[in-house]
């Protein structure tokens, strides 16, 4: 009988170990299971980040060209509205030369007719005087 207890209690305590050394390999297993899955969580997290980081970035480069091409269209609206008031400019200068040029013309016309009247005139007045 003491036997009997002493095998018993020799298989519990077997049981016991053996039960712990198995709970124990459990236990390992799930944290290395819970450690693989959580690598792959933040393996994930971090691919999925660099995605998001290169489709930021790449917004922002369109969003740039977008403001870039419109600027350039705003300054090219610009640098054609000065051509058209620099072309106006010089129409109006052309057409003022051209009306100095004709009065100009016309005074010496003027004084020429009028010192050929003079001419008449003195001639005349010596006829008279004679």
């Amino acid at each position: 009988m003491i036997v009997t207890i002493v095998t018993g209690i020799v298989a519990l305590v077997i049981g016991f170990l053996v039960a712990k050394t198995l709970l124990k390999k459990g236990i390992q297993d799930h944290e290395q299971i819970a450690k693989e899955k959580a690598d792959k969580i933040v393996k994930d997290s971090e691919a999925q980040a660099e995605l998001l980081k290169k489709n930021k970035l790449l917004e922002a480069k369109e969003k740039f060209l977008q403001l870039k091409a419109e600027h350039e269209q705003e300054i090219q609206q610009k640098n054609t509205a000065a051509a058209q008031r620099e072309n106006t400019l010089k129409q109006k200068e052309q057409s003022l030369s051209q009306k100095l040029e004709n009065n100009t013309r016309k005074e010496q016309e003027l004084d020429t007719l009028r010192q050929n009247l003079n001419r008449q005139i003195e001639i005349l007045e010596k006829k008279k005087a004679e």
